[in-house]
Order: structure tokens, then C-alpha cells, then sequence
């Protein structure tokens, strides 16, 4: 991992020309100069001449980032936002006394915490049926104001589109793979496992499940190295001597993260597990999907900031669906964990934008491959008042529920 010193160089390379601006979707909700990559630039500039210190308030200015790095496929210099942010925060973490408040709210004992209360919460409601009731009258939640967005947005995470128990292959054809289910599909729902297994149901892998801790994107993200080490040490740990093909996701972003831990864990062990690291989307490439009704839905699809996988060509094959391309499918959806939580009415602002360009293409299904990415989708949703609201959904949840599958080799 490079230190914040050694991204000094990068830092004076940028020339202030303020084309950042025009991609950074927290500058267009805020226009708030300290937002922008150019910004923060001229405080770290700062910070290297001597003339600032890392504070409280410089870190502030520098969580004002989704984290998307849409700023460096614009730079002409091509700097590296992103990684030169998370560096800067970790000589902060490093440098600054931390209140006794803030270490409780950034230790993983609260996060863990907060995941089994939401997911027992969630249980409770699909149990009792609350659940269902919230999705039939979702339409009338986001007109009660916060409190009602806020639980069509919760409702959002735990409702269950998709369930198969029996979901594992038994004709496995020697394919091994531990699969890294992730904070909600371990927590909270676990549509998006099931749906996963079942549509590879085929496949002849075997789903080997370890006992996994949380990929630490939101650790990393924060420049809270330390801790995001020790939760590498734990998922390496918890793969142990197992010998396998594959390390499987479904998540976009902890697919990203993954086969970031041998940046940062310098083992032979670290080095193996990212190499074997694959999206579950490498693996339905021979199969072909068509949709199991007659009506021809309207799709769109929002592609995830950490998604390297062209999941949009699997989407565009689907036979019987009318693809729709909408405008900034392709840029950050506003969420981005805690940017959310510290940023609330920046982020309800991008997503709100981001749901109004499907709303306005009339759009039945928003696909997408990232859990987090559904939560910024259906809260930009919530935000939006009309008539027709599409289902953001995941890829593979719709490809079980809405689809028949034939493999092409068939």
C-alpha cells in the first residue's frame, strides 16, 4: 500500500482545471468547491507544504466523496482521486487523536451489531407479514415524509423477491467454490444467494460457504486501514487449507475489494485468494436467458462504480425484453455506505436525480450488481413522486424469477 507522502507527486500534477467539476456527482448536489477532486487537491497542497495539518475538519472535506473515481477517467492527468483520498484519511486515522465517541461508532463490534438487528428486524417483518403490507402500499410510504421513505427504503433491503431453498447441484463436476456471500445476503436477505445458486444450478459447482466476516469497503473506503487489515486476516483465515477454483461474488463491490487484499496483506496467502477471486456474472456467460412470460418488460440497468464486468451485454441478451439505455446509467447512484449515513441530504439528492431519468423512460426493472447500489436506486426512488415507479432490482434475483435459462453448449 503507498503512504499519503508517496502520492505527492500525483498531487501537484493536478493543474486546477476544474474538469472534475463536470463528473463529480457530490460538487453537482453542492457545488461546494471542497467537494470536487480540485479542491481537496489545494487542501492536501496544504497539508504538504506545512501550512495545514490533518484536523477534524480536513477529514470532513475529504468524506465529501462518493468514492466513484468518475474525476479520474476525466483528469488529463490521470490522477487517482480515489486511492490518494483513502491515503489521506489513513494519515489522519494515524495522525489524529480520535474522540471516545468516534471509535465506538467506527468499531466493527457496532457495525456487526447493527447488521443482526437489522436483519432480526427484517425477519420479524416478513414473518408477521409487515413486510408484504409495506410492499403493497408502497406507493402512498414516501408521501408520509421521512420517516415514510425511510421505511419504504428499508423495506426495500429485506422484502424477499426471490427464495429457493433447494438450490445447490448435486451433479457437481469437480468446480469448487467458496462463495463470499456478504454483509446482506449473511444478515439481512439473502435473495440474492439463493437466486445465484439457483440460476447455477446447472453448473456442476460445488458452493463450499466459510464463515466469513464483512469485505471491509466501508474500513477502506474511510482510510481505517488498520482495521480493514484485520478483517483481511480474518477472511483469510476463514478460507483456511481449503483448496478451491474459485473465491465466488455476487456484489460488485465485494468483488472490487477482494482482489484489492493482496495490495495490502503481503502473504502468498493474500496473493492466491485474490487471483482466485470471480464474479458469479463469469460464470452464466454460456447460458442463454429468456424471459418466462409473454409481457415484454422495459429494462434498464445501473452499472455500479466498482463494476469492472460488462454485466450490461447478459442483460442486452435476454431474449423478450425491450432494453432501454438511460441517461447516467452508468454514474454513482449516491449511496455509497457511510457516505450516506454522514452525508444523508447530498446523497438522497443524487439519488433522486439518478431515479428520475428511469421514472422519465419509463422503465418496469432497474438491473443492477451491487447491494448498495439497490439501496441508493430505492432511495432516489422514494424521493421521486410518480405515478409508475420501476423495481430496482439485482441481476441475478430477476434472472430466477423472470427467466428460463438454456445452456448454449445444450
Amino acid at each position: 500500500m503507498k503512504e499519503f507522502e508517496d502520492y505527492e507527486e500525483e498531487i501537484y500534477k493536478c493543474s486546477r482545471c476544474g474538469l472534475c467539476q463536470s463528473v463529480c456527482p457530490v460538487f453537482k448536489a453542492t457545488l461546494n468547491e471542497c467537494a470536487v477532486s480540485r479542491g481537496k487537491f489545494n487542501i492536501l497542497n496544504g497539508i504538504i507544504k506545512g501550512d495545514l495539518t490533518f484536523s477534524n475538519n480536513v477529514k470532513k472535506y475529504l468524506d465529501l466523496c462518493t468514492g466513484c473515481n468518475a474525476c479520474k477517467e476525466f483528469c488529463p492527468s490521470g490522477i487517482d482521486a480515489r486511492n490518494i483520498f483513502v491515503a489521506a484519511k489513513h494519515e489522519y486515522y494515524k495522525n489524529t487523536k480520535q474522540p471516545l465517541l468516534q471509535k465506538f461508532l467506527n468499531s466493527y463490534i457496532l457495525f456487526k451489531i447493527l447488521l443482526i438487528c437489522a436483519g432480526a428486524t427484517g425477519k420479524i417483518m416478513r414473518l408477521s407479514g409487515i413486510s408484504f403490507l409495506l410492499e403493497c402500499f408502497e406507493k402512498i410510504l414516501p408521501q408520509l415524509g421521512y420517516v415514510g421513505k425511510r421505511l419504504y427504503l428499508f423495506n426495500s433491503l429485506i422484502f424477499k423477491r426471490f427464495n429457493n431453498k433447494n438450490t445447490c447441484s448435486s451433479d457437481v463436476n469437480g468446480k469448487k467454490a467458496v462463495y463470499f456471500e456478504g454483509c446482506f445476503n449473511k444478515y439481512i436477505n439473502n435473495d440474492t444467494e439463493s437466486a445465484v445458486q439457483y440460476v447455477l444450478k446447472n453448473a456442476g459447482i460445488d458452493f463450499i460457504k466459510k464463515n466469513f466476516e464483512c469485505c471491509g469497503i466501508s474500513y477502506l473506503n474511510d482510510g481505517n486501514i488498520e482495521k480493514f487489515e484485520a478483517l483481511i486476516k480474518k477472511n483469510l483465515k476463514a478460507v483456511g487449507d481449503c483448496e478451491c477454483d474459485y473465491i465466488l461474488t455476487d456484489c460488485a463491490s465485494c468483488n472490487y475489494v477482494l482482489k484489492e487484499y493482496k495490495n495490502y496483506n503481503d502473504t502468498n496467502t493474500a496473493s492466491e485468494f485474490s487471483a482466485k477471486v470471480t464474479d458469479a456474472l463469469d460464470l452464466i456467460k454460456d447460458i442463454k436467458f429468456e424471459i418466462n412470460s409473454d409481457k415484454k418488460y422495459n429494462i434498464a440497468v445501473h452499472k455500479p462504480c466498482h463494476d469492472n464486468y460488462d454485466f450490461i451485454e447478459i442483460v442486452k441478451n435476454i431474449n423478450g425484453i425491450n432494453f432501454i439505455e438511460v441517461q447516467d446509467f452508468d454514474k454513482c447512484c449516491g449511496f455509497s455506505g457511510k457516505f450516506a449515513l454522514q452525508n444523508q441530504q447530498i446523497s438522497r439528492k443524487i439519488s433522486a436525480q439518478k431515479a428520475q431519468h428511469y421514472i422519465d423512460n419509463n422503465v418496469d426493472f432497474i438491473i443492477t450488481t451491487c447491494p448498495a447500489c439497490l439501496l441508493g436506486l430505492n432511495q432516489g426512488l422514494a424521493e421521486v413522486e410518480a405515478k409508475h415507479k420501476p423495481v430496482a432490482i439485482n441481476l441475478f434475483v430477476f434472472l430466477a424469477k423472470y427467466c428460463k435459462q438454456y445452456y448454449i453448449n445444450n
